[in-house]
């Protein structure tokens, strides 16, 4: 037997990434960390065309932006992408609805890919 013991400081890191109401989708800082986001570098983004009732994504980080990636953005300590095209390509209601998206690392194919599991949404309430 051999036993790998949990470090509360990793179980503890939030890797999560937002909807912004701007179409931007904003990173945690520990997601930014874990996914080695920068400026310049690229984001290419994938669903299971499959099972289209499936809302997961995935994502690869390119070390270069390119022409089929999205742009990583930084802006303070925080980086995002513009990903507005893509969620009104998913048809996602990102105005008005909460879209969270918990980020795990998984292996497809031998290639180690981001994960995004959206969470269960509810609807933003304006407070007046």
């Amino acid at each position: 037997m051999k036993l790998k013991f949990f470090d509360p400081r990793e179980a503890a890191k939030t890797l999560k990434a937002t909807a912004h109401k701007n179409g931007k989708l904003g990173f945690s800082l520990d997601a930014a960390r874990k996914m080695e986001l920068a400026p310049g570098k690229g984001a290419r983004i994938a669903f299971d065309e499959e099972n289209p009732e499936d809302k997961t994504l995935y994502m690869i980080i390119s070390s270069v932006a390119m022409e089929d990636t999205f742009k990583i953005i930084k802006a303070g300590d925080y980086y995002y992408l513009n990903a507005k095209p893509l969620f009104e390509e998913l048809e996602m209601d990102y105005r008005n609805d909460s879209i969270v998206y918990d980020i795990s690392e998984v292996m497809i194919d031998s290639r180690p890919i981001y994960k995004f599991t959206k969470r269960e949404s509810f609807k933003k309430v304006e407070k007046g």
